[in-house]
């Protein structure tokens, strides 16, 4: 059990060994540095959908949300001529917003997680184009700041990453999410609000997706029409990979970004092997079943244990 809900830590170091043997670039240290950094923002939208997770419910959205936020805080910027200082918390703003709608719609209204965040993803997609049809450059340098420094990147992203686990495991706001993820009768039971908890893991997930949209337009320099387009089944498979349960209630935000660093390793590795965009794609999709199945093994392997016991 131990090895299955840490898997993600195993298959990191046998990738890397495995690149590193057949390309020694594999070891240089800005090579690494860049994989690191480059893995920030997906990392972001890696602890989007396990938060959601975890709830019990999923996101389709979390790229849509985060192409939106970006996009509409991009061209409000330079259409009002917006101070970085002033303009730094909109993204995050529009993606808290973003997500508390899904919670609405989720949490109090009742309504089916898949085709909410299916429809919501499709109005974000359009929304993104009505904003602007054409990518938005000339933002101030304070603005992207954040995305564009990787050590301010980086940093900033392990001290949202520690201050998530502590939140999900010391607080009784975070071990309700678990409650509710695992059995929702039974924390109605104990007095747990679920439709406000399922509220909150949403609208923390578009917090989440605001923040990684300040850090995809620094990294980009810019908000390109496509910006995170795609990655919502990427941040899928590394959160399933990293343990958190299909079901919810189970799972560590910790394992979910070993789950993020095992996509990094991979893709870089490909990068350095010169496969093309398409294949690493095809191969993405490939990871995404395999986190189905791996999710599909834990699963079986704790209800045969409990049934020992």
């Amino acid at each position: 059990m131990f090895i299955l809900d840490n898997l993600a830590w195993f298959l990191i170091i046998f990738f890397y060994l495995m690149f590193a043997i057949l390309k020694p670039a594999m070891l240089d240290m800005s090579f690494i540095t860049f994989m690191l950094y480059s893995s920030v923002p997906v990392g972001l939208l890696v602890l989007a959908e396990s938060i959601v997770l975890l709830s019990g419910n999923f996101d389709l959205s979390i790229d849509r949300i985060t192409g939106f936020s970006a996009m509409l805080a991009g061209k409000l910027i330079t259409m009002y001529s917006i101070s970085a200082e002033l303009a730094m918390p909109l993204p995050l703003i529009f993606g808290t917003l973003c997500g508390s709608l899904n919670g609405f719609l989720v949490g109090y209204l009742g309504l089916n997680p898949f085709i909410v965040t299916l429809g919501t993803y499709m109005a974000f997609s359009g929304a993104i184009l009505v904003v602007s049809p054409t990518s938005i450059w000339h933002l101030p340098e304070l603005y992207i700041l954040p995305g564009k420094d990787m050590i301010i990147s980086m940093l900033s992203f392990g001290l949202i990453l520690i201050l998530l686990a502590f939140f999900l495991k010391y607080f009784r706001t975070g071990r309700s999410i678990y409650m509710v993820g695992g059995n929702p009768q039974a924390a109605l039971m104990l007095g747990v609000d679920v439709k406000k908890v399922t509220f909150l893991a949403f609208t923390l997930g578009g917090l989440l997706c605001g923040i990684a949209a300040l850090i995809f337009t620094g990294f980009n320099a810019s908000v390109p029409v496509n910006i995170a387009s795609g990655y919502t089944f990427t941040a899928f498979a590394a959160a399933v990979l990293g343990g958190i349960s299909l079901r919810g209630g189970r799972g560590s935000v910790l394992n979910a970004f070993a789950g993020t660093l095992l996509l990094s390793v991979i893709n870089a590795g490909l990068v350095l092997f010169a496969i093309r965009e398409e294949v690493r794609w095809i191969i993405t999709g490939a990871l995404v079943v395999s986190a189905l199945l791996i999710d599909k093994a834990r699963e079986t392997v704790r209800a045969r244990v409990a049934r020992i016991i």
